[in-house]
C-alpha cells in the first residue's frame, strides 16, 4: 500500500492522461480521502464539489463524504429514476460552474453519490476540462446501459451534446402526457347505446282496472273449543331412580409412560430441526476469497442510518455470507493473518464481494 504523506492510497479509481485517482484514508483522523496524483490547475469552492483538504506539489487531497460511492459502481445497471436525479443535479451544477468560467467533463470515477446527493471531483485540474454537455450525455449512456433507449432525459440530452439545446432544458422539459386509456384496450366490451324514447305524443295509454281481492271467510269456531290450544309440560327428574355406576379411568402404565416419552422427543426434534424462515427485511450478502484457501476477518466499523447493528462486531470469517438489517453503506474492516487491515465501504444491496489475498 503506497503512502504519501499522513495519507494511505488504498487503491486506485482511475488513471487520466497524467494524472491518477486513489482512494485513500487519513492515518490521523481514520477519516476517507480521494487523491488526486498529478492534478495541476485552480481548485474550484462550491456547493457540490469535493472540497479540497490540501494541495501539495505532488497530488491534491480531497475531502470523501461518509457514505458516498464512485458512480462507476453503478455502470450498466443504474437505476432510471435515480439516474434521472443524478443528471439534473450534475446538470445544474456544470451550468453554474459554466457561468463561471470552469468548463468541466465529469467522469463516472470522479463523482461521488449518496442517495440521491452528487458530488463533483477535480473541478478545475486542468486535465478534466472539456465539453460539460458531451461529457455528461455519454456518463448517462453508461450509466443506462442497456436502458438508455427508455430513459426519459434521453433526447434532451442527446441534443444538448449536438449543441442545439442548451442544459437547461433538461429540467424545463415538461413530462410526456399520458393517454387516455379506451374501453377496447382495457379489455372492456364498449356501452351499447340505450335505445331512445318515443315522444310522449306516441305513447299508448293502457286502460287498467283493479282487480278486487277475494275476501276469505273466517273458520266457524266450535261451541266450546278454546280458541288457545292447552300446553301440557311433562318434566322429568334431574337424577335418574337408578344409581349411575361410572368406569374405572384407565391407567397408562408403562407403556402408556412410553409413549409420553416419545412424543415428547418427537416434538423436540422438530422444534430443533424443522427449517426456520430467514427474517424478513435482510439482505444477505456474500463475501469470497481469492484464493479460496485464504481466510479473512470481517469486521463492521460504520453504519447506515437506522441499521440496528452494533459497529465492532465481528460479522463473518469469509469466505462466507452475513446479513445486513438496512439497505446502504456499511464501512469493513478487513483482516488477514500477516497483512495490514483495509478498510471497504460496501453498499448493500450489491454483487458479491471478492478479497482478493496477494
Amino acid at each position: 500500500m503506497e503512502v504519501l504523506g499522513p495519507y494511505w492510497l488504498r487503491r486506485i479509481l482511475a488513471r487520466i492522461e497524467t494524472i491518477t485517482v486513489y482512494e485513500g484514508q487519513d492515518t490521523r483522523t481514520g477519516m476517507p480521502v480521494m487523491v488526486l496524483k498529478g492534478a495541476r490547475g485552480s481548485p474550484v469552492v462550491r456547493e457540490g464539489v469535493l472540497p479540497l483538504l490540501e494541495a501539495t506539489p505532488e497530488a491534491w487531497v480531497l475531502e470523501w463524504p461518509l457514505g458516498a460511492v464512485p458512480l462507476a459502481q453503478y455502470l450498466g445497471v443504474a437505476d432510471l429514476e435515480r439516474l434521472q436525479h443524478w443528471v439534473l443535479e450534475m446538470a445544474r451544477l456544470l451550468q453554474a460552474l459554466e457561468a463561471q468560467g470552469v468548463r468541466h467533463a465529469p467522469l463516472p470515477e470522479l463523482c461521488l453519490v449518496k442517495g440521491k446527493r452528487v458530488w463533483l471531483a477535480g473541478v478545475g485540474v486542468e486535465a478534466l476540462a472539456g465539453e460539460p454537455a458531451k461529457a455528461l450525455a455519454a456518463l448517462a449512456r453508461a450509466l443506462a446501459g442497456e436502458r438508455w433507449g427508455e430513459f426519459s432525459l434521453r433526447e434532451a440530452l442527446e441534443a444538448a451534446a449536438r449543441g442545439e439545446k442548451p442544459l437547461q432544458d433538461l429540467w424545463e422539459t415538461p413530462a410526456p402526457p399520458a393517454a387516455e386509456a379506451s374501453p377496447e384496450l382495457l379489455g372492456e366490451a364498449p356501452a351499447e347505446p340505450l335505445p331512445e324514447a318515443p315522444p310522449n305524443g306516441a305513447r299508448k295509454q293502457l286502460p287498467v282496472e283493479p282487480v278486487p281481492e277475494p275476501q276469505r271467510e273466517p273458520a266457524p269456531q266450535r261451541e266450546g273449543v278454546p280458541s288457545r290450544p292447552r300446553v301440557i309440560r311433562i318434566e322429568e327428574r334431574e337424577e335418574p331412580s337408578f344409581p349411575v355406576v361410572e368406569p374405572p379411568r384407565p391407567s397408562l402404565g408403562r407403556r402408556g409412560v412410553w409413549l409420553g416419552v416419545l412424543l415428547a422427543l418427537l416434538l423436540l426434534a422438530a422444534f430443533l430441526f424443522w427449517p426456520r424462515p430467514a427474517p424478513k427485511g435482510g439482505y444477505l450478502m456474500e463475501f469470497r476469497t481469492d484464493p479460496p484457501t485464504e481466510r479473512a476477518e470481517v469486521i463492521l466499523l460504520e453504519v447506515p442510518e437506522g441499521s440496528r447493528m452494533v459497529p465492532g462486531q465481528t460479522l463473518l470469517t469469509a469466505p462466507g455470507r452475513a446479513e445486513f438489517d438496512r439497505e446502504g453503506v456499511y464501512r469493513l474492516r478487513i483482516r488477514v493473518a500477516g497483512r495490514d487491515p483495509v478498510d471497504y465501504l460496501l453498499e448493500v444491496p450489491g454483487p458479491p464481494l471478492t478479497i482478493k489475498v496477494r
